[in-house]
């Protein structure tokens, strides 16, 4: 790795986990070791994730990374949370009505329901609207996380919080034929994609309220830092993360990501698994992105 100069640019560097800086379950000694070296030179790192704070808290311990540690975006960009405290900073909701609307529209269609809540301030992670147990990919999706579910048949009741994410599981091809839908049906109103979760195969289809998305939330953390999109680097691999690299100022993506991300990226890095985080910060680190022209 080059020496820890640091990039005359770039004072805040976004990470996002699944597919990126998480490749088969674990994180790669290199890449850990590149991101405390991109702190140490005076960049702040914030890892970004679709996942919730339950379930990345344990990726962040194994991070160790130094003072001062940065808030994590979780949820695709509907939360920002405190890591050494586990507190709520930030959030954008569904308004119920819509949030409702939504999770009765996926359950007619058959599908069990999950909306993702604010744990700390709710004491629990998903409401869940039909029976999930009795799915496949909702078992395999479940095996290795322990969440705290409540079991409702609506969203829209007063005493309900309101949801951060609303998704399904589906295979690929059904999925993208949800996102059109969906789409179509919320134009406007939600933020709907479909994300592969590459450890599980298989396909989450998730909806988040209008403006809701990893950029945004970065925007949130950099004002705490007082450092603007124009000083923000970002690295990431699927659909979740195109706000995020279409909004900082230098943007990587993998090798193998879809073509979108690669025509929206300022650096092709290498593919999944093979230390692309390590190469991202190695170029920051010596003032060199090999930048192409947007």
């Amino acid at each position: 790795m080059a020496p820890a100069t640091r990039n005359s640019k770039v004072r805040l560097l976004a990470v996002d986990v699944d597919g990126t800086l998480l490749c088969g379950g674990t994180v790669d000694p290199a890449d850990a070791d590149a991101l405390r070296a991109a702190v140490g030179a005076g960049i702040v790192v914030c890892l970004c994730t679709g996942r919730s704070w339950n379930e990345v808290r344990d990726i962040w311990e194994e991070m160790n990374l130094p003072a001062p540690r940065a808030p994590v975006v979780c949820a695709g960009g509907a939360l920002v949370v405190e890591p050494d405290t586990g507190r709520s900073l930030y959030s954008r909701s569904f308004d119920r009505a819509t949030a409702d609307e939504l999770a009765q529209e996926m359950h007619g269609l058959g599908y069990p329901v999950m909306a993702l809540v604010d744990a700390w301030r709710e004491g629990f992670d998903y409401y869940i609207i039909g029976r999930h147990e009795d799915h496949p990919l909702y078992r395999r999706f479940f095996d290795r996380r322990e969440p705290r579910m409540r079991q409702v048949a609506e969203l829209n009741r007063p005493d309900h919080a309101r949801p951060l994410r609303i998704s399904v599981l589906e295979e690929r091809d059904r999925a993208e034929e949800l996102v059109g839908m969906f789409r179509r049906r919320f134009a406007g109103r939600v933020e709907v994609q479909a994300i592969w979760l590459r450890s599980l195969d298989l396909h989450i289809v998730e909806a988040f309220a209008a403006g809701a998305n990893k950029f945004t939330a970065m925007v949130y953390v950099g004002q705490g830092c007082r450092i603007g999109p124009g000083a923000m680097a970002a690295i990431g691999d699927d659909y979740n993360d195109l706000p995020l690299l279409e909004g900082a100022a230098l943007s990587a993506t993998t090798a193998d990501a879809p073509d979108e991300l690669r025509r929206a990226a300022d650096v092709i890095v290498a593919p999944r698994g093979q230390r692309a985080v390590a190469e991202f910060v190695d170029m920051l680190l010596a003032n060199r992105t090999d930048r192409r022209p947007r």
